[in-house]
Parts: C-alpha cells; structure tokens; sequence
C-alpha cells in the first residue's frame, strides 16, 4: 500500500469552520494520476466531468515538446478524501504541513482519495510527456458532492478568454518575434487574420508545409494562397463539430488528417501545377465536401472525429469514389471563386461520388468541367 507525502500550503480561503481547506503542493503527473480520478460524464451516473479530448491531450504534450522553456504554471485543481487527523488544524493564515495519504495497491476509479475537477488534459498530456513533469495541485480536502460539482460549474463556466486586443497590448512589451514564436508552440498567434495559417505552413506533419504563398521573394511563387486554408478553417469551426473539434489542436488534426490523406493518394494531382486542387476553391469546395462527409459518418456512428486515423482512413474512402481527373480538367471561365460559384463545385463533387456508386461516367450531368467528354 504506497503511501504518498507532499510538502504543502494549506489554508482556508474564509473563516468559518464549514469552508472547506485548500491545500497547495507540487506532485509528478504519474503520481496525481496513480490516486486521482476522473468522474466523466457518461450515459449514466452522476459525473461531472466531459469525457476527455485524445486531441487535446496530444496538443499538452506537443506544447512541451515544441519548446524547452514550456510550462505550465496553471495548477490542476482536484479534491482529496483524507481521514480525519491526516492535516493540523486548517486555519485562515497559510502553514506549511505534510499532506500524508496512504492509496491501496490495487483500487478502483471510484475508490481513488483524487477526483480531479479541473485539468485533465494538462495532467494526462504531461504524463504523456514526461510522467515525471511536476505539476502545480490545488487541492480541495474533503468537500461535499455538492461543493465538487459546484466548484468544477465555476472553474470552467467562468473562465474569460483574453482578448486579442489585451495580447496585442500585452505584446509591445515584448519582442513580438521572440513571443510569437513561444505562443506558436501552443498554437496561438498574435496575428488574429492569419490565424493558424503561419502554423500551417511550418509545422512539421503538415500536408501544407512550405507551400503557403507568401508575399516574400522566397515564398511568392508557392501554390496555396494564405485565404484559401484561412477559409477551409473557418468552414470546419462553423460546422460546430463540439465537443470533438473544440480547440486549435483538435482543429488541426482534424485538417491534416484529411488532406496528408489526399497528399498521400493523389500525389500526381498535387505536385501538378496545373491542377486546380491546390487552388483556394480546391481547397475551400474540397474541405467543406470532405467536412459534411465526415459529419455525416459521425452522426450515423461509423467514425470518431477525434481520431486522426479514422478521419484518414474515412477520407481514403472517400477519395475512392472521387475523380482525380476532376481537378486537372478545364473549368468553366470565371465564376466559381464565390458562394455560388463553390456551391456548385461542391455540388458536383457529390455527383461524381453518386455517379461512381451508381456505376455512371463519373463526369456525368456535372457543371463546372468544360471538356467532360474528353475523358
């Protein structure tokens, strides 16, 4: 039965003896997760906890890796079940104590001293990293089932995103190079119009990778327009695909999954430079078609949007009832870069899927090709 010792602040934020104590100490990831829980919302139970995002566990331990100078100063907030005697007497003032706590060797979920009601992914992603990462806890002792679930409504329902005028601000103190640079390790930017796309094109594991066309002589004759990815973004983030695409990371996976997928499968058509894939209505109609697809094999229960493998496995599907020659045969004289103009190339990139399952020419009744018969 290990028996696990921190050295700790304990206080109570307020008099009274019905307020429950805060504890405060550092503890290695694979330790807090090794006797805290994580009560997840499920079809049934009590829990209060969403169920975790691979992605943005995955996005913690990139943040680490991406940069030496990484950390995490935000503290994991969680709750402890202590028997009676296991601290001093809590008063007001901080004291340094010694939290003592004893977890045996073989227990269940529910049997964990630990629930964990903020920081989840922070602490699976640094124990993905390094289990051995120390991490900041504040830990409430002994709360009621009323306390835990009404702090875990507070901490994440009252929380204010910075605004991108206070970054701004905040980044003329600073060399916005040197900023930029640590902040883009976690995928944010100060650049608000760009967004991700700077990411996009440095990021190793990205299909777009050095092919964002740049107004810099070195860059200027690259085929992928910044607005193009810009926009294939902004169509996935307006398809509200919550809880599953609900951050920068998960967003990005969801983007590389499918397009690595059809860099991979159609690598003629991509280094074509006269194909029209790489073309902002290539990559707006194609994203918005691989997009609606993808959601609709979500809701029908046949792939998870949070897995990358699933997106790419379905995208190959997808892509095999595709035509490559779509994308390097003529299209119609001007027009097609607007709404109505995307709609319609969307539009036929449904029919050529229907066309292939229903054993027709692929180019049939389509609009947007000039020379379909050429084929």
């Amino acid at each position: 039965m290990p028996t696990y010792n921190y050295s700790c602040l304990s206080a109570r934020q307020r008099n009274g003896e019905d307020v429950t104590p805060f504890c405060m100490f550092f503890a290695p990831a694979s330790e807090i997760l090794a006797w805290s829980a994580v009560d997840r919302i499920r079809d049934h139970g009590t829990g209060f906890q969403r169920m975790a995002s691979p992605s943005r566990v995955r996005g913690v331990k990139r943040f680490f890796t991406q940069d030496p100078n990484n950390t995490i100063p935000t503290a994991i907030t969680l709750t402890i079940r202590l028997p009676a005697g296991s601290l001093p007497q809590v008063a007001v003032d901080p004291s340094a104590q010694v939290l003592s706590f004893e977890v045996p060797d073989v227990v269940l979920e529910a049997d964990k001293p630990g629930l964990i009601i903020d920081g989840q992914h922070r602490l699976e992603g640094a124990n993905a990293f390094d289990p051995s990462t120390l991490l900041a806890v504040v830990a409430l002792i002994n709360p009621t089932d009323l306390e835990t679930a009404f702090q875990f409504l507070v901490i994440n329902n009252k929380s204010a995103r910075v605004s991108p005028d206070h970054i701004h601000k905040l980044a003329l103190n600073y060399s916005e190079e040197g900023l930029e640079r640590r902040l883009r390790s976690a995928r944010l930017s100060l650049r608000k119009n760009l967004a991700l796309v700077g990411q996009i094109d440095e990021e190793d594991g990205s299909p777009f990778k050095d092919l964002i066309r740049w107004p810099t002589p070195a860059a200027s004759k690259r085929p992928v327009v910044p607005a193009s990815v810009d926009m294939a973004l902004r169509y996935i983030q307006d398809q509200q695909l919550q809880p599953l695409i609900d951050d920068n990371d998960a967003l990005l996976e969801f983007f590389y999954a499918m397009w690595t997928r059809i860099k991979n499968t159609w690598e003629d058509v991509w280094t074509n430079s006269e194909a029209t894939l790489l073309t902002k209505v290539g990559i707006v109609c194609f994203t918005q078609y691989l997009t609606d697809s993808l959601a609709k094999a979500y809701e029908w229960g046949e792939v998870d949007l949070s897995n990358p493998v699933q997106i790419a496995e379905r995208t190959g599907a997808l892509l095999a009832n595709q035509e490559r020659s779509f994308w390097t045969l003529d299209w119609k004289e001007g027009g097609l870069d607007t709404v109505a103009g995307r709609q319609f190339i969307v539009d036929d990139l449904t029919r050529i899927a229907r066309n292939r399952r229903g054993g027709l020419p692929w180019h049939e009744e389509l609009v947007t090709v000039n020379r379909p018969e050429a084929v």
